[in-house]
């Protein structure tokens, strides 16, 4: 059973060095950040660590930065802020039911998140709602093997669970991306309208 719990952002933020340097997320977003003009949500950003590269990548485009806690948000804005990034919105809102208009979308991101949220097939289904056709849905996720640290095994996908999670809910196609582990990342995509 997913957890819904509060995370704290300041250990979070002190975390990010280890992740960088197991898996940069300049690395991670390589894949998914094509053109410097995309428009895209972070969709529980947390701190802010995927949301930031992202912004730095698009040079032209625009990142919502989603998270349901408010410090969280606060966070990221106060990062965003210092790093001058004048192209990130921070939103705080539930995941399954977020303000920004139907297929508006060029791509949406979640770095280890999905595992974690008690109500998967609204995300997934918000996911679709907010995409364009033929728009992106980048998936960073724990894989399901034992480790020291991260969330409890028999919450997290194994990668194959994932792909047909997302199959069943229409993505096409679905692939998985390298990652360093313990992470595995999977690209999806909105399909357009035959």
């Amino acid at each position: 059973m997913p957890h819904d719990h509060h995370f704290d952002p300041e250990q979070l933020s002190r975390m990010e060095e280890f992740r960088r340097n197991i898996f940069p997320p300049a690395q991670a977003l390589s894949h998914f950040i094509t053109r410097p003009d995309m428009v895209i949500a972070d969709i529980g950003c947390g701190p802010g660590f995927y949301t930031i590269e992202c912004a730095r990548m698009l040079t032209e485009g625009k990142v919502y930065a989603i998270d349901r806690q408010e410090d969280m948000v606060e966070w990221t804005h106060k990062r965003a802020m210092e790093a001058n990034l004048t192209n990130v919105t921070t939103i705080r809102t539930s995941a399954e039911s977020i303000p920004i208009p139907s297929e508006s979308l060029d791509g949406v991101l979640m770095a280890n998140v999905l595992h974690d949220v008690p109500e998967q097939e609204n995300i997934l289904r918000e996911v679709q709602r907010l995409l364009k056709p033929g728009g992106t849905y980048c998936l960073i996720e724990w894989d399901k093997i034992p480790t020291d640290f991260g969330p409890p095994l028999e919450i997290r996908f194994s990668p194959q669970e994932l792909i047909e999670k997302l199959m069943a809910h229409q993505f096409r196609p679905v692939r998985q991306i390298p990652a360093s582990s313990p992470w595995f990342q999977v690209m999806a995509i909105k399909p357009t309208l035959q």
